[in-house]
C-alpha cells in the first residue's frame, strides 16, 4: 500500500476527563531506527491511559500526547537496521514508553516491543491482549509465583487484568477466588471461576481468611485491606501504588508493586494459551476512533466487564 502523509490520532491537549481526547489529523511518523510503521488495525483502552490522560503520571508526560500503549496491525514500513520483520507482517505487543501512543491509524514502534500475531487472534483480541496480559502473568507467575493448590485472591476479578489473572491461576493449577461486583459474575463463571465475592456487598477479606497470593489491579484501600489476607508465605502483588512491605513483613508475607514490562517470550506463551482456546480474552465492547472518550468512560465508570477496544479503520 502506498503510506498516506497524514493520520488520525486520539490526543489530549491538557490533563483532565474524558472530554479532552480529541482526534485530529498528524503526520505520519517516520521509523526510527529499531523501529517499523505498523497500520493499526486495533488498540485498547488501559488504566495507564486514564492516569495519563488524567495528570501525565504527576506531569512526567506533558500534553499534547496521543494515548495509547498496545497495539495489533500490519507492517507498512520496516527501518533498515530491523530484521525479523517485513512489510505485510501481522504483529502485536505493547510499548515499552508512552512517548508516542497507539491510539492512531499509524504507529512507529521499536521492532522489539512487538511479536508476530498467530492467525486463530483475530485483530480485536490481539489489541485486547498485549499491555493487560503481560501484567497478569507477570503479577501471577513470573512475580506472584502461583502454584498448583494455593488459594489465589483476585481483586477487580472481571476486569482487564483481573480476567487473565484468573484464567493464568486456574491454568497453574489454583484455586481462584474473585472479588468484584456482582454484574461480572457470569464472566467470571464463564472462565471457569467457582468461588466469586461481590465486594459491594460483603467484607470479602474477612469472608475469604488466609489465601496464599492476592492480585491487586485496583490499588488504595484494597490493598491496605488485603494485608489482613496474608499469612506466613503469601505473596501480595498489586498493580497500582507501593504496597506496606514492613506490614506484610511483620505477618511473614511479602508484598510488591509490579510494574509490568513488554516481554516476547511471555506475550508468545499467553498468545499460545489464547490461540489453544485454554484463555478467553472478553471484550466488552469495539469503538472507533473518534469515540476514544466514550471508550475511556466505560473503562472510568468500571461497567465494561474485560477490555475496551478501539478500531481505527471504523
Amino acid at each position: 500500500m502506498t503510506i498516506p502523509a497524514t493520520m488520525r490520532a486520539a490526543r489530549i491537549h491538557a490533563y483532565g476527563g474524558p472530554e479532552q481526547l480529541v482526534v485530529e489529523d498528524l503526520p505520519v511518523p517516520p521509523t526510527a531506527p529499531g523501529q517499523v510503521l505498523v497500520e493499526v488495525h486495533g488498540t485498547s483502552v488501559n488504566g495507564a491511559d486514564l492516569e495519563l490522560r488524567r495528570t501525565g503520571f504527576d506531569g512526567y508526560y506533558s500534553p499534547p500526547r496521543t494515548l495509547g500503549l498496545d497495539l495489533c496491525g500490519v507492517v507498512r514500513a520496516v527501518a533498515d537496521d530491523v530484521d525479523g520483520f517485513a512489510v505485510g507482517d501481522r504483529v502485536h505487543g505493547r510499548r515499552s514508553s508512552a512517548a508516542r501512543g497507539t491510539y492512531s491509524t499509524f504507529a512507529a514502534v521499536d521492532a522489539a516491543d512487538l511479536i508476530s500475531v498467530p492467525e486463530e487472534l483475530d485483530d480485536v483480541v490481539a489489541a485486547a491482549v498485549p499491555l493487560v496480559g503481560l501484567a497478569a502473568w507477570q503479577a501471577v507467575v513470573e512475580v506472584g509465583r502461583a502454584a498448583r493448590g494455593e488459594r489465589v485472591l483476585i481483586h477487580g476479578a472481571g476486569g482487564g487484568v483481573g480476567h487473565l489473572a484468573a484464567q493464568f491461576a486456574l491454568h497453574l493449577g489454583a484455586h481462584v477466588i474473585a472479588s468484584d461486583v456482582a454484574e461480572a459474575r457470569e464472566l467470571l463463571e464463564r472462565i471457569g471461576v467457582r468461588e466469586i465475592h461481590d465486594f459491594r456487598a460483603t467484607d470479602v477479606i474477612a469472608e475469604v481468611g488466609t489465601v496464599d497470593l492476592v492480585i491487586d489491579p485496583v490499588g488504595g484501600p484494597v490493598t491496605a485491606a488485603s494485608l489482613a489476607a496474608l499469612g506466613s508465605g503469601s505473596r501480595l502483588v498489586t498493580l497500582v501504588g507501593q504496597p506496606d512491605q514492613d506490614a506484610a513483613a511483620a505477618r511473614g508475607a511479602q508484598a510488591a508493586m509490579l510494574d509490568s514490562w513488554m516481554d516476547r517470550d511471555h506475550l508468545a506463551r499467553i498468545d499460545d494459551l489464547v490461540r489453544t482456546g485454554e484463555v478467553t480474552v472478553e471484550v466488552a465492547e469495539v469503538l472507533p476512533l473518534e469515540q476514544a472518550a466514550r471508550a475511556h468512560e466505560l473503562v472510568e465508570s468500571g461497567v465494561a466487564q474485560g477490555k475496551v477496544v478501539l478500531d481505527p479503520r471504523r
